[in-house]
């Protein structure tokens, strides 16, 4: 083993011989008096204790710290030494290092000097969900769309190119990706039945490295049974399978693409084959959250569209929720909701208890899930949360102290709020119009003279949820029809506007990398074409605190409506084409 000058100067000897009797031994490492590393920590707020070894291989030698925050700058404070191998272990459970995988004594080793520093992001358990970059559809069940393992692969302060690789196998309609690990990536899609190629939900494996699937499983045939083809969505629970969601099913797979079992869902006052359980939610424990939406009776018209072009869309019961324990693979409880709920649920840990929030057409409810069992908390009443000529919510998304989230799911004819309510008191609430007044491109306000609401024009249309950086505390709503996205902070006497950028998008947003270095992706339409009837897109990354461009891709064909782009590893994000191409984009400077 290379030893440090130190040890080779004559002068010292005496030194490094009192140096070596004072190491001590200590478990399976051996600890010193004086600090062998230099430690600063920035980002996310959280008290771990960790061990660091000079060798964590061996280790030679090893101390105990006490870090405040998740994003470590590491240094030696030994001159003039490269430790090849030096060792982080975390004392803390649940908590793992971004990027690395541990040794078998838990230690994730990494190369450090005093003149060369190690950055190290530790990730903070993300329950219930697998400890991988993506395991749900929005990282976390609060649906912030941070991903905070993921990084950008280009430079933040010179240009940057964008390359491509493309499927040649076709998955329609693409919907959303999760990991088990580098290797191990899985894409669920089919839930489009109004796009063709769409015959109902399937999942398959790929190949990270060509987008060619290594297995492909059809869980179901919409043309043969006349079924609602409705996207559904993809997760994996801290046990390793791989959930689906797709009409009133919920599947248990493993990781081959076996089907372990297969839940029939109830369905309300529906028809099981209008029926689709939109997605599905879980709480810390593990126990899965699910809502229903309907096609109205009578109707045959497939995917999104059916919400939009049946007779009457309205015409259909109340939702209902539900909760599956997913060891049993069977319902724990099962509830009618007061109204018809389209946005999937979000859940939160507030204060000890776990809570679901849904959104109903003009206000807004939760439940406190103990158990599995559902109960209304009726202390919680933020009362009509729309205006007049608004139209339903999306999602919530949880920041910190507030859920949030936006007007406008379908076209509006007022301008889009984005609206702000208290956890622990509804009557708290912040409000802002970001776009309010902001011209409408002519095509596009042409195309949408009748979508409003009675057949007006409309002047809005958001049919993704915000996105929440909870670590620099901004929010990012998008509008359709102007064309715009933005940045809002929360002060204490609301909402501000902090930047604004000309960008077309009906998909979710992504927030990559770690807090100080944060950056936005996005979808952005080509300006001579329509919101919802495109054919194209391009992917851009925008630094996420100034609104700046750092990257765009090539012109690529349209992107599954209301999706996102999806993270992956080594800078690296996956876009899903609605006709079915996968597309790698490698962001890299130039």
């Amino acid at each position: 083993m290379a030893m440090h000058s130190l040890f080779r100067s004559p002068c010292n000897l005496l030194k490094n011989f009192i140096f070596l009797l004072s190491l001590c031994f200590v478990g399976d490492c051996y600890a010193a008096k004086g600090l062998f590393f230099d430690v600063t920590a920035t980002g996310s707020t959280d008290q771990l204790n960790i061990i660091l070894a000079l060798n964590g291989k061996g280790p030679v030698s090893c101390q105990n710290y006490t870090i405040n925050a998740l994003d470590l700058t590491i240094k030696t404070t030994i001159p003039d030494h490269l430790y090849p191998f030096a060792g982080i272990k975390i004392d803390n459970p649940g908590y793992r290092v971004a990027g690395l995988t541990p040794t078998k004594k838990g230690y994730y080793l990494f190369s450090v000097s005093d003149s060369n520093p190690a950055n190290i992001l530790i990730l903070a358990p993300n329950p219930p969900w697998y400890p991988s970059l993506e395991a749900f559809e929005h990282y976390d069940s609060g649906r912030s769309h941070v991903f905070p393992e993921a990084t950008f692969g280009g430079s933040y302060s010179s240009e940057n190119t964008v390359q491509t690789l493309r499927s040649t196998t076709l998955y329609p309609s693409g919907y959303n990706m999760a990991y088990l690990d580098p290797n191990q990536a899985f894409i669920y899609g089919g839930g489009y039945g109004d796009i063709s190629g769409s015959i109902g939900s399937f999942i398959a494996r790929v190949n990270p490295d060509t987008l060619e699937p290594i297995w492909y499983n059809q869980l179901i045939d919409t043309n043969v049974n006349g079924e609602w083809d409705y996207p559904g969505s993809m997760g994996i629970l801290q046990d390793g399978f791989l959930y689906v969601s797709y009409g009133y099913r919920l599947a248990k797979l493993d990781a081959t693409g076996k089907v372990i079992n297969t839940l029939v869902l109830p369905t309300g006052d529906a028809e099981p084959k209008n029926t689709s359980f939109n997605g599905f939610n879980a709480t810390a424990d593990g126990t899965i959250v699910m809502k229903s939406v309907y096609r109205q009776a009578g109707c045959s018209i497939q995917g999104p569209d059916a919400l939009l072009n049946c007779p009457d869309p309205s015409d259909v019961p109340a939702s209902i929720l539900v909760s599956v324990d997913p060891q049993t693979m069977q319902v724990i409880d099962n509830i009618t909701l007061p109204a018809p709920v389209g946005a999937r649920p979000t859940i939160s840990t507030f204060q000890g208890k776990d809570y679901v929030y849904l959104l109903e057409p003009t206000t807004a409810i939760r439940y406190e899930v103990k158990n599995g069992k559902f109960i209304l908390d009726t202390s919680w009443n933020p009362g009509t949360i729309t205006l007049d000529g608004q139209t339903l919510c999306t999602s919530f998304v949880v920041m910190n102290d507030w859920v949030v989230a936006q007007t406008n799911t379908l076209p509006a004819s007022t301008a889009l709020d984005v609206i702000a309510i208290n956890q622990g008191d509804a009557s708290i609430q912040y409000r802002l119009q970001p776009f309010a007044g902001d011209p409408i491109p002519p095509l596009v306000a042409a195309a949408f003279a009748t979508q409003g609401p009675g057949g007006v024009q409309a002047i809005s249309w958001a049919p993704m949820s915000v996105s929440a950086d909870f670590d620099n505390n901004l929010i990012y709503a998008s509008d359709s029809l102007p064309g715009e996205i933005a940045a809002i902070t929360i002060t204490s006497s609301g909402l501000q506007t902090v930047w604004k950028a000309r960008q077309t998008t009906t998909e979710f947003t992504t927030l990559i990398g770690p807090p100080d270095r944060r950056v936005l992706v996005g979808t952005d339409i080509p300006g001579i074409e329509i919101p919802g009837n495109n054919r194209h897109d391009f992917a851009v990354w925008r630094n996420a605190a100034t609104g700046q461009e750092l990257a765009r891709s090539p012109l690529l064909p349209a992107m599954t409506q209301g999706t996102m782009i999806q993270p992956y590893y080594n800078g690296d994000m996956f876009f899903e084409g609605q006709s079915g191409t996968l597309i790698k984009l490698m962001p890299r400077p130039l």
